[in-house]
């Protein structure tokens, strides 16, 4: 019996371990992991496999008729604009799109975390196909709550976010990429018109 043992031991920690590395790939870990590993690689594509954008805008609507109308008085009036809201949803979005696919692109931007770190950062409980997930940077005491969703296809990917969180994070990245952006003078851009 102990001329097996080895061999025994040795194929309980292939199994194990092959059992861990599927449970992982599976979680909604290996996804945050892809979200890093394309920010900080500046991959466009493979964030957006993993962050559906559409739905995380979306998720956005009520929050956006609450800035509009903070009271429930209104409620006809709420609905009103919930429904323009959403025909203007597509535009909205690619026009999301657009500025988070620069954002990621952008080569000189070199101070972003990696794969690991987000991991790391990261605290995730599971329900069934949904997940909540609490990316917290204890140095510059910033967080980012995520609402995640298992596809299809087994991967998770992020479908929705904390208001408050995500405005902070835009403003931070896409807001001021934008300004930068702005056309210079300068660089051959339109001349700033002359004050009366």
């Amino acid at each position: 019996m102990r001329r097996y043992f080895p061999w025994v031991l040795v194929a309980a920690l292939a199994v194990g371990g092959f059992l861990i590395t599927q449970h992982y790939l599976r979680s909604p870990y290996w996804s945050l992991y892809q979200i890093g590993k394309a920010v900080h690689n500046h991959d466009s594509r493979l964030f957006l496999a993993y962050v559906d954008l559409g739905r995380v805008i979306a998720s956005q609507k009520d929050a956006i008729v609450e800035m509009i109308f903070p009271s429930q008085e209104k409620n006809q009036q709420r609905d009103v604009v919930k429904q323009i809201l959403s025909a203007f949803m597509a535009p909205i979005t690619e026009q999301v799109r657009d500025r988070v696919v620069r954002a990621i692109e952008d080569k000189e931007r070199d101070n972003l975390p990696s794969s690991w770190t987000l991991v790391a950062l990261g605290s995730v409980t599971v329900e069934g196909d949904q997940a909540q997930v609490l990316l917290s940077d204890p140095v510059n005491d910033r967080r980012l709550r995520l609402g995640m969703q298992r596809s299809p296809e087994g991967y998770w990917r992020v479908v929705e976010a904390n208001t408050q969180d995500l405005q902070a994070l835009a403003e931070k990245y896409l807001l001021a990429q934008g300004a930068s952006a702005a056309p210079n003078p300068a660089n051959g851009g339109p001349k700033p018109m002359p004050a009366n």
